[in-house]
């Protein structure tokens, strides 16, 4: 039976995006409304404390912004007014680009942090990379996303460990794309897809009826994880105890819920039960998962931390 651990609160208000680091110390960044106004926050969560003051005008939707931890220091890109921002949360230091993609992601190319930004349409789409401190241009190459003109995707990564890799997941299949060879490596089938770092490299785990599938790059189910119905909103984190992949989604059909899975992926698709199953006081908008084990929860009545790992 999965044992049932509190929702802390970590900040009231209403928050509608939080995205933590991948590994190294346990950073999140959030955005909520206040005032009527969007603002962006980064936290530290070994002291519960917010880092540096709020970026105000900060984009209310979820896929307008990218956080993670680049080569030495953690940064949030966002879109605003046809610019593209890089703020850098250690130093405060900010770089402005031109452009207003639709997808942004962060990545490492050639040992640099970068900026990726993809740029519509789908069936004629445009990736730039550029340096994430200087601004300088690293890459540029077309990519075929759909025969559509929309990119209805959203882009993923876990910087620094997944390097130039990011994902591309959509509601018929996931990309993995390498911005150094300027090219996609791998097409999963697997709708929604959410890549993770695991003993068997970069995996993706897909939400499917009443369970998750943990696969492999080549498609290969390694893990399932079994659910009590559909669940949305996946969250991943590889790193903290060795050899385990942690993951948390919200149930579809009891938004105030979150089930998570301590799991071992095995490559012979053994199915794990949840191990933890966490109630919050509103529906969830967002969550994500620290490298410590913490779950933040984004919510329209507050941020809430849950430890699932000691």
């Amino acid at each position: 039976m999965a044992e049932s651990v509190p929702a802390v609160p970590l900040a009231d208000g209403s928050f509608d995006g939080v995205a933590a680091t991948a590994e190294g110390p346990p950073l999140v960044f959030t955005s909520r409304t206040a005032y009527g106004a969007n603002t962006g926050q980064a936290w530290d969560l070994t002291t519960g404390t917010p880092l540096r003051p709020p970026i105000p005008d900060f984009p209310a939707d979820r896929n307008e912004w990218t956080f993670g931890l680049l080569t030495g220091s953690p940064a949030v890109a966002w879109t605003y007014r046809d610019r593209v921002h890089v703020h850098d949360v250690g130093t405060g230091r900010e770089l402005v680009l031109d452009g207003q993609p639709d997808l942004l992601a962060l990545a490492v190319h050639g040992g640099r942090g970068a900026v990726v930004a993809i740029f519509g349409p789908a069936n004629d789409a445009e990736v730039v990379v550029w340096d994430a401190l200087t601004g300088d241009p690293l890459a540029e190459f077309a990519l075929w996303l759909g025969h559509g003109t929309a990119i209805d995707r959203t882009a993923l990564h876990a910087t620094p460990a997944t390097g130039p890799l990011i994902t591309l997941t959509g509601a018929a299949d996931a990309v993995v794309l390498d911005v150094e060879r300027g090219e996609d490596i791998a097409t999963v089938p697997s709708a929604r897809a959410v890549p993770a770092l695991s003993p068997h490299g970069l995996v993706l785990v897909e939400p499917v009826e009443s369970a998750l599938h943990v696969r492999g790059l080549d498609g290969d189910r390694l893990t399932v994880l079994t659910a009590p119905g559909p669940c949305d909103r996946v969250a991943t984190s590889g790193s903290g105890a060795p050899g385990r992949l942690l993951v948390a989604a919200g149930l579809e059909g009891d938004p105030c819920t979150i089930l998570a899975w301590d799991a071992v992926p095995s490559g012979n698709a053994t199915p794990f039960a949840p191990s933890h199953c966490v109630k919050v006081p509103a529906p969830v908008n967002d969550l994500a998962l620290a490298p410590d084990g913490t779950l933040l929860t984004a919510t329209d009545e507050g941020l809430y931390a849950t430890r699932l790992r000691p």
